[in-house]
């Protein structure tokens, strides 16, 4: 089942949009509710050179796994009602 999921047309394009939408929607609020939309400080803070790695790795990564999860289940079930339907 695995392995349809992930090789189901449209997956991997859906991890991709959901990981972007995640990545944004995060930042939006990380910089509205910690920074109070202080651009400069969310960019001194969170852009650092000692701290770009981290927060670009953090970043790709939760993106990622949020869209892996979310996409998986959507997908799965999505075979599931086919399957069900034709058998």
């Amino acid at each position: 089942m695995f392995t349809k999921v992930i090789c189901h047309k449209g997956f991997w394009k859906s991890v991709i949009f959901l990981s972007i939408m995640f990545i944004l929607i995060y930042n939006l609020v990380d910089w509205g509710m910690v920074f109070n939309f202080n651009l400069q400080d969310f960019v001194e803070e969170r852009l650092k050179s000692d701290n770009l790695l981290k927060f670009i790795f953090a970043n790709i990564l939760s993106g990622f796994v949020y869209g892996f999860i979310i996409s998986f289940f959507k997908f799965r079930s999505k075979l599931k009602k086919s399957n069900s339907t034709q058998g």
